[in-house]
């Protein structure tokens, strides 16, 4: 099996392969039935051992489950990833679980062994140079074999493999267990022959291709019907340090792994964290089956029953978190937790502005505080570097395990909008301040940048590659106006209402929309396809999947005229109906290909159901497309299936997109509720709070408005930004009895609400404090959605003659 474009192979039929498709990884597996030998993993190499065939396969959020038929037996053949939400020690044990389970076809008890080994190709992508050692260690309830390099680099990778990883294979301990190191081409030939292994430890140490050591265990379940439980094999890779991360100018520092600093593993010992693993099985799988299912309905929920955009979920629940490492620091202690994310499918980058941003829903969904802890170490590294530039560098942290710095420059708008978006989303969603409360200056800046740069682009490039037209493009500025819509609601969540009404509201931005915006979103006629679509700026015939309108509904800004969302909407349509680009629409109309996780975020955009499963289904298509070996590539040709690149990718965590939206609806639904409770309250806090004030401000007041009559002037900001604060329509509603004088007082503060917005605008907005009412029944969730009208006074959005 190779990169260029070869069938998929079976379960049975090849090795399994690296992500990166360079290196094989040797697992194998075979069952021994009434004396005759089947090859149920791995590819076999003796012509006795017969293949079974697989009758079913299913994928779900945390298994992949094989059905094989092998003679008289089915076996039912489990490779299963926890994801555990609960649960951040379990969660951070870099192991799986590989099961087994047999069942006889014929109501008869049959003879059977089974066997599993991996090969010391898990320990390294040198296969010619580096030697590797072994040996077999026994506890009370278990047994593992330990393979590791001789001379470990630490932090080092070849072919993305770590060159100071130690691999293990364990296995529940029983009488009936044998076990084996050597050479491949003599413990699985021993297996075969006799159904059980020999207890004996090849001693003599070398390369991978020398030989190829093998690490095997067996049991024998004796004449059976069916297994009253599965056999159980536990595969880890544990590297100690994990990441070299740079926490200040001075200071690298090494993050350990962090399931050590849970009080059960106290002890610092693998062999505890291998017997805890193991006999945690039953409750991970029902733990697992708990979160399958409720993926699955929440899934068929947001999707109208859509089995296509479950099996989108499933595949990419668990490559997000296959580069994804939770630490604490050997300096710090167990209390400085962070995380890393290694860019897989793509590069080496950890904790890169487009990882984060792509894997944002998948996060929303699963767990926000895991995102809060890659964000804090991304965060704590672009501080650092907030001296040398204002935006937000693109690669963050550098190459994966060395978090210690890079940065990429030539799409600083859409990375340093994808900074802010992502920060924005995981407070407003989690309702933790502490990560905006952290870097608000940082933040800050960065807004700053955006508000220099976003109209237009100028020499930026967006983060498809794509080349942007006379230094201008719809989807990086589209991308910077929700970034700034970002920092405002970042500022309103602080309490800084002035900080959220500078953003959106002064007079020099909305200047700035208002002459740059005009032309953003402009409808014009595609040549090849008959349908109004949002054109690349001034290029009337181009066109561009507006996958960043997105950010616009998780965020709840509504920055964005609804008519935009119809016409893109309608055109993709358009597009998925001729069936000119079977597997997608093109992310431009300057190149062929797609990204599946920008083609779901623009799917999660759609109101028709039909427009989104039909976008769903060109994904899926590719996604199972077994004609090539990609494992679910995140970029691809339109119009074949043939190139294909990043597979393995923790950005197909955008598969959750739809997900991510109902998530974000439901703390809208609570902002309302919430502001409906807080009416009666803000009638209190008004009633005896502000009469002081007013009592001071009337008189100059109602002088101002007779002037202001005779003068009628206009404001500087237009009315889309006139939004009052939260909670004030709140206590409209008819009071209980004796609520007169509170009403009374609610219309004054409503009259002096306007009158200095009105002051504001007419004077130097920026130089003004912020009324200090608003502070007095401020509601993070509620400020955020009233603060936030619409650009449809600026976006000039017209038809083209």
């Amino acid at each position: 099996m190779d990169v260029t474009g070869n069938p998929a192979e079976a379960l049975n039929h090849d090795w399994p392969k690296h992500w990166d498709l360079s290196q094989t990884m040797g697992w194998c597996g075979m069952a021994h039935i009434d004396n005759t030998v089947y090859q149920w993993l791995g590819l076999p190499t003796d012509s006795a051992i017969i293949i079974p065939s697989i009758k079913t396969s299913t994928i779900t959020p945390t298994q992949t489950i094989f059905e094989l038929e092998a003679g008289p037996m089915l076996l039912n053949i489990s490779f299963f990833n926890p994801i555990e939400t609960e649960d951040l020690t379990r969660q951070s044990i870099p192991f799986m679980y590989l099961s087994l389970g047999a069942q006889s076809r014929d109501n008869q008890a049959h003879e059977v062994q089974i066997y599993s080994d991996i090969s010391a190709e898990w320990v390294t992508g040198d296969r010619d140079n580096s030697t590797v050692q072994w040996n077999t260690t026994f506890t009370s309830s278990a047994i593992f074999h330990q393979s590791y390099l001789q001379n470990p680099q630490s932090m080092v990778e070849i072919h993305n493999q770590a060159q100071d990883a130690t691999v293990y294979y364990a296995m529940n301990l029983d009488q009936n267990t044998s076990w084996k190191t050597g050479d491949a081409n003599i413990t699985r030939p021993l297996f075969r022959d006799n159904g059980r292994l020999d207890n004996q430890t090849d001693t003599s140490f070398r390369v991978v291709n020398d030989q190829l050591p093998v690490f095997g265990l067996a049991v024998d379940l004796g004449p059976l019907k069916s297994t009253t439980s599965s056999l159980v094999w536990a595969l880890g890779i544990v590297r100690d340090p994990v990441v070299k991360y740079a926490a200040s100018p001075n200071s690298i520092e090494n993050q350990r792994p962090y399931f050590y600093s849970d009080s059960r593993f106290s002890s610092q010992k693998i062999e505890d964290v291998i017997d805890f693993f193991i006999q945690d099985y039953e409750s991970a799988v029902q733990r697992a089956e708990s979160l399958d299912a409720r993926i699955l309905q929440d899934a068929a929920s947001v999707s109208g029953g859509n089995d296509q955009y479950f099996n989108l979920v499933s595949m990419g629940a668990r490559l997000v978190l296959a580069g994804f490492d939770i630490t604490y620091s050997i300096k710090e202690g167990a209390t400085d937790i962070k995380a890393f994310m290694k860019n897989t499918g793509i590069g080496s980058e950890s904790n890169n502005a487009l990882g984060l941003y792509a894997t944002l829903p998948a996060f929303v969904y699963l767990n926000t505080t895991w995102m809060s802890y890659l964000l804090d170490s991304s965060m704590q590294f672009q501080n650092l570097l907030a001296s040398q530039d204002n935006y937000a560098a693109s690669t963050n942290l550098g190459n994966y395990p060395n978090a210690t710095g890079g940065k990429i420059q030539c799409s600083a708008v859409e990375d340093t909008s994808s900074m802010l978006i992502t920060v924005a989303a995981h407070a407003r969603i989690s309702k933790d301040t502490k990560i905006i409360s952290k870097y608000y200056d940082l933040l800050k800046t960065w807004a700053e940048y955006l508000l220099e740069r976003s109209w237009p682009p100028t020499n930026q490039e967006t983060l498809d590659h794509v080349p942007i037209i006379k230094n201008d493009s719809t989807t990086v500025a589209l991308k910077g106006i929700i970034g700034i819509g970002a920092m405002a609601q970042i500022s309103a969540a602080l309490g800084y209402s002035n900080g959220s009404e500078m953003y959106l509201h002064s007079p020099r931005i909305s200047v700035a929309l208002s002459q740059r915006l005009l032309p953003l979103f402009r409808i014009g006629k595609q040549k090849t396809v008959k349908s109004d679509h949002i054109t690349i700026f001034e290029d009337e015939g181009s066109f561009a999947l507006l996958y960043g309108l997105y950010a616009d509904r998780l965020l709840g800004t509504n920055l964005v005229n609804q008519t935009v969302y119809g016409t893109h909407e309608h055109f993709c349509q358009t597009v998925l109906s001729l069936n000119d680009h079977p597997l997608g629409i093109p992310i431009s109309s300057y190149i062929p290909e797609t990204k599946s996780m920008w083609s779901m975020f623009a799917a999660a955009t759609f109101n028709d159901n039909k427009t989104r499963d039909d976008l769903i289904k060109t994904i899926f298509a590719r996604a199972t497309f077994n004609q090539s070996n990609e494992n679910f590539p995140l970029t691809y040709n339109t119009n074949d299936s043939v190139q294909s690149l990043e597979g393995a990718s923790p950005q197909q965590g955008g598969m959750f997109a739809l997900l991510a939206l109902d998530v974000s609806k439901a703390i809208d639904t609570e902002s309302l509720a919430t502001k409906s409770r807080a009416g009666k309250i803000v009638g209190i806090v008004i009633g005896t709070v502000c009469a002081l004030v007013l009592s001071i401000l009337a008189g100059f007041l109602l002088w101002r408005r007779n002037k202001r009559q005779s003068q009628k002037r206009t404001a500087l900001i237009p009315n889309v930004f006139l939004t009052g604060p939260p909670g004030i329509e709140g206590t409209t509603s008819p009071g209980p009895p004796g609520s007169e004088r509170a009403t009374q007082m609610r219309d004054e503060l409503n009259t002096l609400r306007r009158e200095l917005e009105e002051l504001r605008a007419e004077r130097n907005y920026e130089m003004l404090p912020p009324p200090q009412y608003t502070m007095m029944f401020f509601n993070p969730k509620i400020h955020v959605l009233k603060q936030f009208g619409t650009l449809d006074a600026h976006l000039g959005f017209e038809k083209l003659k």
